[in-house]
């Protein structure tokens, strides 16, 4: 029987701290925990005192049970990450974490955030579910992510080319075979997306031969919210034996909001003033895999996945202290607790669908892969534009809404060699359609913080022109389209049976076009003039060749030690054109070069595993938002450079039988080499200077975790749990630190811990996430948009998941 193991991580930040989670661990043996501390320091200096204890463990497996002198390793998950042979992450020599979809369910897992904060080198600028930005190594701006997402293998990456929101889909991470997480340039294999790095979520696929499933379910409270209701569950059916089978995957999540809006309506007739829990979510997916084997050699995979988000609300709060701007004819408030001070109802909604069809052909020689996937997303974003309207003296309270209507067709060929001799590669061809139809709507709002009437472009509902009566203030359409073409190889020479070189590249080419359009102008059009034409953009390419090159070379099944120079890039784009003064039509892609060295393996008899890693990145030409002297109107374009260092480390350990602990954490140095002249600065404050930190950069991130699962003295083969995990965040900047906007983010540590029983059909688990009730500062924003707010995790919440196999 197989013990219900979870593999969970405490930080180590407050290790200093005597008041610190970790210094009232009684559980822990003093010398486990000297264990971690030392090996953090001196990943490969002995510890005699441990010999003995690890020698008596060799016997133990990665589950706690006895495996008959079988020394099995603490991280044997498989990767695809190389898309040739797939191997264990500590033979990959490369920077990649993996997180198994085991691992995922036993530790309640959700959504990515539920697991950021335990991944080295990773931030994530955070405004609320469906609204985020992955942040690897620091690299991050203006302009589309700099970090490539894959479902599978389509590609879901972020993209804000636009002004409304909607950063990175939030599909639901239920069923997973794995996380893997690429750290670094992935420029070769995964394209323009992946300048920082790749993460992928790789789903369970069916069993052609085992009818199983499991059903789950969970009920939870939330300090300062309300009662949370979670379902999922998984159906494998085979079809024809050893031929056809599908799995069905479906979630329904009910989580209750935890801010306040504080004054809807304020300043107009019969407002409802407050309103709670308005940031809600609650969330509708499923899934659909159909494999069909028809030979040993062919797999085809082909599935579906659809989510549908809703929320009545924003996450983000005014922290006390801080002063609500100014609404005309309504008193001044100050900042709360947990309470947002908008005044106009922001309802959001996201849906995506996800296509994909794959087929792999293996033969003797090698392994031929077709993939063709379509990603679609449909989301609605709201925001309260009072405070902007204000700025410009009119007292108008508003709420804009925009609809983006995103579009992603991703196809690859490509064919990784199995040869019987020391040079093997892979090869491909990709090419991309995106679309994107950006439609908004600025709208006057009445007491209940609605719409007082639909968009309209006629001047006879401006609402200016016409006040209590005309519902618009202004309007427009975006629509963006994006043809990108690309070939890629990488190639691996066994020079040794230690020694591996391997080199890549990736030559690349877009055009982009774009069409705008004024729908409906402040004030109205002018006398006689009913519509404006649409203003098309002049086509633009982009065309780039980026290198990888690496080595290297493994001492012995334990000791594994790798250099790489690793190219990325991110592509350019469009800026729309404007009547109010001259913008550049375009801006271009921005570069960097990644060096890094590396050391991964085992010590202690496989008893404890570790990642170690240095790297420097040098990025030229960064997409940045400048600013006309002319009307200060924004836009994109290239300018400055910086660098980001640091250092990346991982740990597993088994000290003693039962016992799992974790350890990892980054160090980060990331700043402006080159910004803004004194002339540049005037003209836009928002840029950095030489020296500035990059934003949402944690200069310290840790995390340390503890898992004990032991057999219980229970009829029925169960066995017991207990774990806790706490993530630290060092501080950071918003923005760069000359923005007057900026606003320093402080560090914080976030407790969870769980207790739970299982056997191999049930699995109970009782939790209190937030154990300290933190609010942690997440994200921020501040502008004369979106004047000073902060967005934090869920207040704790203390809840069971019960689970049945079948």
């Amino acid at each position: 029987m197989r013990p219900f193991t979870v593999t969970t991580r405490i930080a180590a930040a407050a290790a200093t701290d005597e008041n610190s989670p970790t210094s009232r661990l009684g559980i822990v043996s003093q010398r486990a925990l000297l264990i971690a501390g030392v090996a953090s320091v001196s990943l490969l200096t002995s510890i005699p005192c441990m010999a003995a204890e690890a020698q008596a463990a060799q016997n133990v497996g990665i589950d706690g049970n006895a495996n008959d002198g079988e020394n099995v390793g603490l991280n044997e998950i498989v990767v695809t990450a190389s898309k040739s042979a797939a191997t264990t992450v500590l033979k990959a020599p490369t920077s990649i974490q993996a997180i198994s979809g085991e691992s995922l369910q036993k530790q309640g897992v959700i959504g990515f955030m539920d697991v950021a904060g335990k991944i080295p080198g990773l931030a994530v600028q955070d405004l609320g579910p469906g609204d985020r930005k992955y942040v690897i190594r620091g690299i991050s701006s203006t302009g589309a992510s700099t970090t490539g997402v894959y479902y599978d293998e389509a590609v879901i990456s972020g993209s804000n080319a636009n002004d409304g929101g909607g950063f990175q889909s939030d599909i639901r991470l239920y069923d997973l075979d794995r996380i893997e997480v690429l750290r670094g340039p992935q420029g070769t294999l995964y394209g323009a997306g992946s300048m920082s790095g790749t993460i992928r979520f790789i789903t369970k696929k069916p069993d052609l031969n085992e009818f199983s499933g499991y059903v789950s379910g969970e009920v939870s409270s939330t300090s300062h919210g309300g009662t949370n209701y979670n379902a999922n569950g998984a159906l494998n059916l085979p079809v024809v034996s050893d031929k056809v089978a599908l799995r069905l995957v479906g979630w329904g999540i009910d989580d209750s909001g935890f801010v306040d809006q504080v004054r809807v309506g304020a300043s107009l007739n019969n407002p409802i003033g407050l309103v709670r829990n308005v940031n809600n979510d609650n969330v509708l997916g499923g899934r659909a895999i159909l494999r069909i084997q028809p030979t040993s050699a062919l797999t085809i995979d082909a599935s579906y996945t659809r989510q549908r988000s809703t929320t009545n609300g924003s996450s983000r709060y005014t922290p006390e202290g801080i002063t609500a701007f100014e609404v005309q004819g309504a008193p001044i408030i100050q900042g709360c607790d947990l309470c947002n001070t908008d005044v106009g109802r922001t309802p959001r909604e996201d849906n995506l669908e996800v296509y994909s069809l794959t087929a792999n052909y293996t033969t003797s020689f090698g392994t031929f892969t077709a993939t063709t996937n379509q990603f679609n997303r449909d989301h609605d974003y709201n925001i309260d534009n009072t405070a902007i309207l204000t700025s410009f003296g009119v007292p108008l309270p508003v709420v804009t809404f925009e609809t983006v209507k995103r579009k992603v067709n991703s196809s690859e060929l490509r064919f990784a060699s199995d040869f019987d001799f020391p040079v093997n590669f892979v090869i491909g061809g990709f090419r991309q359609r995106e679309t994107a139809d950006l439609d908004i709507g600025m709208l006057a709002i009445n007491g209940e913080g609605r719409p007082i009437g639909r968009f309209s472009p006629l001047n006879s509902q401006d609402a200016l022109l016409n006040p209590g009566v005309g519902s618009t203030v202004f309007g427009r359409t975006d629509y963006r389209s994006g043809t990108q073409y690309a070939a890629f190889g990488e190639a691996t020479w066994n020079v040794t049976e230690k020694l591996k070189l391997m080199g890549g590249l990736r030559y690349f080419s877009e055009t982009l076009n774009g069409v705008q359009q004024n729908t409906h102008l402040v004030g109205g059009f002018p006398e006689g003039v009913e519509s404006e034409a649409p203003v098309v953009n002049e086509e633009q390419t982009n065309n780039k060749l980026t290198f990888k090159l690496n080595a290297s070379y493994a001492f012995n099944e334990s000791l594994l030690v790798y250099a790489t120079a690793s190219q990325g890039f991110r592509s350019g784009g469009l800026n729309p054109p404007s009547i109010f003064g001259p913008i550049p039509p375009s801006f271009g892609p921005d570069t960097l070069w990644n060096y890094e060295i590396g050391a991964k393996g085992r010590l202690f008899g496989r008893l404890l595993e570790y990642q170690v890693n240095a790297y420097w990145i040098d990025w030229k030409d960064i997409q940045v938002q400048e600013v006309t002297q002319v009307a200060a109107l924004h836009y994109i374009g290239n300018a400055g450079n910086a660098v980001s260092k640091g250092i990346e480390f991982e740990l597993t350990a088994r000290p003693i039988q039962y016992l799992t602990m974790n350890l990892s954490g980054s160090f980060q140095d990331a700043y402006l080499t080159e910004g803004a002249t004194p002339e540049e600065l005037a003209a836009n404050p928002t840029r950095g200077v030489t020296g500035d930190k990059l934003p949402d950069v944690p200069r310290f991130q840790y995390a340390l975790g503890l898992d004990y699962t032991a057999p219980l003295p229970f009829d029925g083969d169960w066995t017991g749990t207990l774990a806790a995990d706490v993530s630290y965040q060092g501080k950071r900047d918003a923005y760069f630190d000359a923005n007057p906007f900026n606003i320093e983010l402080k560090s914080y540590t976030l407790i969870n811990a769980r207790a739970g029983i299982s056997n191999e059909l049930w699995r109970a688990t009782f939790f209190v996430r937030n154990l300290t009730n933190k609010r942690a500062q997440v994200s921020a924003i501040n502008s004369n948009q979106d004047p000073h707010a902060l967005i934090t995790v869920r207040p704790r919440t203390i809840g069971l998941t019960l689970a049945r196999n079948f």
